[in-house]
């Protein structure tokens, strides 16, 4: 595999790393979400009026939580903005074949077997196709600024 296609193939994996980044946050404001409303529950069942420290604990979480949830929507954006420049690029191929390939691989995050299943080719046809797609990529995406 040349330098280039190396490149190329990193240049497409950024919606797979972007992803489970957005995944791992989504699960990280979830927690948070239940841990501040959790303390809100037992604030107002226990207050017993002496102190100011569980609404500070409240008050951090929430602040936490919205914190969290700005990651979140910068991530869903990056997200966003990368799927539209792999999409592109992939459309750019003209060739139905190889963008069925390449958006199973870089769009839907499909396994190599799971591509071959899907589309009904054996694997070592999507590896050979999987080849020529990045190649053709290769001469295609300079346009693209990798």
């Amino acid at each position: 595999m040349t330098p280039e296609e190396i490149k190329v193939k990193n240049w497409l994996n950024r919606a797979f790393y972007a992803d489970k980044k957005i995944k791992t946050l989504d699960m990280l404001l979830k927690a948070s979400l239940m841990h501040a409303e959790g303390l809100t529950r037992v604030q107002q069942y226990n207050y017993t009026g002496k102190s100011d420290t569980r609404l500070n604990g409240t008050q951090d979480a929430f602040l936490k939580l919205a914190d969290i949830e700005h990651k979140y929507n910068i991530q869903k954006q990056e997200l966003i903005k990368i799927y539209d420049e792999v999409s592109e690029a992939i459309s750019g191929l003209h060739d139905d074949e190889l963008e069925a390939i390449l958006i199973h691989r870089y769009l839907m995050f499909h396994t190599t077997e799971q591509t071959a299943e899907l589309m009904h080719y054996s694997t070592r046809t999507i590896k050979y196709k999987h080849k020529k797609a990045i190649q053709k990529l290769c001469t295609l995406l300079p346009c693209f600024a990798l």
